[in-house]
This record gives structure tokens, sequence and C-alpha cells, in this order.
């Protein structure tokens, strides 16, 4: 499969606003200079979903072309949270909850980065040394105008929601890292924009040249909202393969072009045939073919190619064959009882469940199937048999080996 080239990905791929691109685009070209590439990840959950990783996939390409990746770990920026994408004020995060999320954030970036090569900072390193003197002199280089003309500052108070001070103060932050690492260009997502901005802002205060700026687009999630954490509409890399394939399967039609053009690497000329074939395929059976190539292609990413061709089976057995018997990766469990309540065998005895009253939930949505039947009564006895096969959702299959 041919990929294309990484200048046209940083450039073109999904681009919200490049400033400068004419310079931007000059300094890739000529392959001498050597740029230093500023991206920033707060720590505020465990894990990225495929949204981030489809920016961290343009780093990549930076690496490719031979620059300097230079990854902030916001330890402190992490404090305040960034409110670019939040409706509401932000809950605030302890650093125990901080040290806990990084955890696994290098072993994820890992997945798409090559991290011999990355440069690793931690704001915490320049930030937490400035004083209230430095605070002060940054912050009289902008007004409360222009905070408040933010989208999501200004829907905010026009709704009578609070904005909390320290808010204003995230983009600074964010701005004077670009300072601390001498930054030539900063990639992020097109709420961030703003933030960005600062950084050139507050490059320019401190008589730096004034770092590229590259926005990408937001990935719609599994519910045709943007992707988001909060709302759970998200497909995160780390995910088993099956359930990286069976998410992007469950995607609406109509966000399949937008998935192809953010989270692949796929040429311009292969996905303009996608494009063409998901017009003429719109209602028919040929649209789960074109799904498929797509799911294949991210499972493969952030896993590998065995994992997608097994996962690609098992959705074919699961979904379209309905045969659970042989999954790759079917549950067994033994149980020697001959006669369970519904809650109890799919809360205590398959070890999906974690309570009886998500067992009750699942049932009352009509997510739970005994062999083909769904069971829809809460106090449902089942009568335990060898090969039994429970699906609890859309992808936990527990087969039962009754001793």
């Amino acid at each position: 499969m041919k990929y294309e080239d990484p200048k046209n990905l940083i450039l073109k791929r999904a681009t919200f606003r490049v400033i400068d691109e004419k310079n931007l685009k000059t300094l890739l070209e000529d392959g001498k200079s050597k740029l230093r590439v500023k991206f920033g990840i707060d720590p505020t959950g465990k894990k990225i979903h495929i949204g981030r990783a489809s920016t961290i996939q343009r780093l990549r390409d930076f690496q490719e072309l031979g620059h300097v990746v230079v990854l902030i770990i916001g330890d402190f920026t992490a404090l305040i949270g960034d409110s670019s994408d939040k409706e509401d004020r932000r809950e605030l995060v302890t650093e125990t909850q901080i040290h806990a999320n990084l955890e696994h954030y290098k072993e994820q970036i890992g997945k798409i980065l090559d991290l011999d090569k990355v440069e690793f900072r931690y704001n915490s390193e320049w930030l937490s040394l400035l004083n209230f003197k430095d605070i002060l002199n940054l912050s009289s280089n902008f007004t409360v105008s222009q905070m408040i003309e933010r989208e999501n500052f200004s829907e905010r108070y026009k709704n009578n929601k609070p904005i909390g001070l320290h808010e204003f103060l995230y983009p600074l932050m964010q701005g004077y890292d670009s300072v601390a690492i001498k930054a030539d260009v900063e990639l992020g997502g097109s709420d961030q924009l703003f933030n960005l901005l600062s950084g050139r802002e507050i490059q320019g205060i401190f008589k730096m040249k004034k770092q590229n700026i590259v926005t990408k687009k937001l990935l719609s999630g599994t519910d045709g909202r943007k992707m988001s954490t909060s709302w759970g509409n998200v497909i995160n890399i780390t995910d088993k393969p099956e359930d990286i394939y069976g998410k992007v399967m469950s995607i609406k039609d109509d966000s399949i072009i937008e998935y192809f053009t953010i989270t692949t690497r796929f040429t311009d000329k292969l996905i303009k045939e996608m494009e063409e074939d998901v017009e003429n395929s719109l209602g028919s059976s040929a649209m789960m073919d074109i799904k498929k190539i797509l799911a294949k292609e991210i499972t493969k990413m952030y896993s590998s190619y065995e994992d997608a061709i097994k996962a690609e089976n098992n959705f074919k057995k699961l979904v379209q064959n309905k045969d659970f018997k042989s999954l790759d990766d079917i549950i067994v469990v033994d149980i020697k009882e001959s006669n369970i309540n519904i809650l109890d065998l799919i809360s205590s005895y398959t070890g999906q469940v974690p309570s009886k009253a998500e067992a009750r939930r699942l049932i009352s949505s009509g997510g739970v199937y005994i062999n083909d039947t769904r069971i829809n009564e809460i106090n449902t006895l089942i009568e335990i048999k060898n090969d039994m096969i429970i699906k609890i959702g859309k992808r936990n299959i527990i087969k039962i080996n009754h001793e």
C-alpha cells in the first residue's frame, strides 16, 4: 500500500490552518534546516485516542524528514487543564493523578514515534521557576477582551457559565513553553489555535524568531460528535485490536472519508478514489467493504498487520456470520452449577460485568444474549449447558465449559 509524501501530510492533510505556510514549506523543501517541532500533551487522562494520535502522526512525518520532535509533557499546565474544547469550567487535576496518568504515556507514544529521536521535556522545569512578577509581565501583553473572544469562553460568558481567572493563564503558560524549548514549529488541533498563537506572541516579546503553526482538523467520535474521552465516543490506541476494528466498523457512514483523511497515511489519490466509491455505494452492502479497509488500516497502525487480520476474521465470524464458537479470542469460563440467575451469571461468573447494577442496565437495553436468544428479564434462570455462548454488549463473548 502506498502512502502520501510526509511534506504533503504535514502541510495539506486535514489541515485547519497553517502559519506561516509559505515559510514552513520553504524550510521543509530546502532540507537544510533541522527544525525543533513542539507538541504538548497534558496528562489529564490515561489514554490517547486516535483523534489526538492523528496529530502525533504528523510528528512522525517531521521525524522522517530529519527534524527534532520536542514532546512537552504538561505536568505543570495539567494542574490548570486546557479549556480550549470545554463548554464548562474544567475540574482541577491533582499531582498524584498527573503522575499516575503519565505512567503509560511513553508506551503509547512509542506506537507512533521513534522514542530514541524524541526530546522529552516536562514544563514544570521552567514554569515552576516563574515568580509572580514574571507572570504579571507576561499577562500584561494580553487583554481580557482577547481571552473572551475565544469561542468557548465567549459562549460560556454569554450563558453565564463561570470562567476561572486561572483559565486565562493557560495560553500564557503554553506560549512560554515555546520560548523555553526554542520551538520553530508547533502542532496542535484546531481548538488549540489561540494557544499556539500565544506562543508566537510570547516568542516575539522575548525577541525570538516566531514559530510556525500547523493546526489539524478534529476527528468525529464513533457517535458523530467530536471525539472526546468525557463523552465515551473514543477509539483508544491501547484498545484491543478487535475493539479498534469493531469500533471503526461502527462509525457512521458519513464519517468514513473523514476518518480516511485524518487518521491514515493513504495517498490523496487513493482517498479520492475511496470518496467516489462511498458516493456510489451509499445504502449498499459495498459500504462495509470500504469500511473494512479503513478498520484494517487503523488496527494495523496501532497493533500489527497480524493483529489486524485476526481482528478482521473475528469480525466476520462474530458480526457477519454470528459464528461465536469458533472465535480466536473467545473467553472460556468453567461453571459447575446447573442453574444460575442471569444477573449472577454475567456479573459474578463471567468476570466481564463489574456489578449487578451494570448487569441490569445491559439486560434492559437488550445487550445480553444466551446463544441466539436475547434475555429481556433480569430474573431469568439460566440452565447451564456445555458450549453455551453468552454475548454481553457488542464484543464480550463467553463460552461456557460446564463441568
